[in-house]
C-alpha cells in the first residue's frame, strides 16, 4: 500500500512524519497546499479561483507534451500515473491527453477533494496500482517527502514505468545560504557546498507545516539508470531560493 511506501516502517529513520503534515494541510487548506498562492486559501476559493487553479494544470501538462513531443517524435502515452496527485490539479489534465491516469496521494482530505467532479479516465487512490504506466509524472511533490522516504518511493515509481515510457519529475537539491535554518535543509550553496542538518528543528514543527527536503542528484540518478531511465534532460527550477531541477526521459523500450 502507498501508506507502507511512505513509510511507517522507513519513517522510523525519517526526521518527519509528512504524512501527518499533509493530511491536516488537505483539511484545512488543500489548494493552497498544492500552490501556496494566498488566492488558493480556503478562505478566498470562489468558483473563478478555482477555475485558474486548475488552468494552470492544463498550462503545466500542455507544457510537458510539448517538450516531451519536441525530443521524442512518438510522444504518445495512452496511460499515466500522477504521484502526489494533491486535489487533481495535474490528474484533470493528464486525463484529457492520456484517458487513462490514476491520480495517488497519502492524504484522504486531498482524496476527497480530487474526486470532485471527476473527469473520464481519472481514477483516484491511496495505493500504487499494480500496473504499467507509459507516463509516470511527479511535479512539487517529492521536494515535500523527506529522501529517505523518496528514494524508495522513486523505485516504486520506475517499477511501473513501462519500456519505452517516459517520466517528468521535479526534486528540489540545495538552497540559497538565506534558507541555510529553514527545517529541512540538507544542502546550502554559498562559497561552497554545505550539507546541514536540521532534524530538531523538523521535529519541534507544528503538524501541518509545509517542509522542503534536499535530494542527491546522484542517488535520483542511480535509480533512474538501474531503471533503464537513461535518456534525460534537466532544467533548473527555483521556488524563491529552493533551487532544483526539472527530471524528464524515456526508458530503453
Amino acid at each position: 500500500m502507498l501508506k507502507t511506501l511512505f513509510g511507517r516502517g522507513a519513517a522510523d529513520a525519517a526526521p518527519r512524519d509528512t504524512d501527518a503534515d499533509w493530511e491536516e494541510i488537505g483539511r484545512t487548506n488543500p489548494y493552497y497546499g498544492v500552490l501556496t498562492d494566498p488566492r488558493f486559501k480556503s478562505d478566498n476559493l470562489t468558483d473563478e479561483v478555482l477555475a485558474d487553479f486548475f488552468r494552470s494544470g492544463v498550462q503545466g501538462i500542455e507544457h510537458e507534451v510539448r517538450w516531451l513531443r519536441g525530443r521524442y517524435p512518438d510522444f504518445a502515452p495512452k496511460s499515466a500515473l500522477d504521484f502526489g496527485c494533491g486535489v487533481g490539479r495535474l490528474t484533470r489534465a493528464l486525463a484529457a491527453v492520456t484517458g487513462d491516469v490514476f491520480g495517488v496521494d497519502i492524504s484522504d482530505s486531498m482524496l476527497v477533494e480530487a474526486r470532485q467532479n471527476v473527469p473520464a479516465g481519472a481514477t483516484f487512490g491511496r495505493q500504487l496500482p499494480d500496473r504499467a504506466f507509459d507516463w509516470i509524472v511527479s511535479l512539487i511533490v517529492f521536494q515535500h517527502i523527506p529522501p529517505e522516504r523518496g528514494y524508495p518511493l522513486l523505485k516504486a515509481l520506475m517499477a511501473r514505468l513501462a519500456p519505452g515510457g517516459f517520466v517528468t519529475l521535479q526534486f528540489a537539491l540545495y538552497r540559497d545560504p538565506r534558507h541555510a535554518s529553514v527545517p529541512g535543509g540538507r544542502i546550502v550553496m554559498g562559497e561552497d557546498f554545505t550539507t546541514i542538518s536540521n532534524v530538531k528543528a523538523l521535529r519541534k514543527l507544528a503538524k501541518g507545516e509545509m517542509v522542503m527536503f534536499d535530494y542527491d542528484l546522484t542517488v535520483i540518478s542511480a535509480i533512474l539508470f538501474d531503471a533503464g531511465v537513461a535518456d534525460i534532460e534537466l532544467s533548473h527550477t527555483d521556488h524563491g531560493g529552493f533551487h532544483g531541477a526539472c527530471i524528464r526521459g524515456r526508458r530503453e523500450a
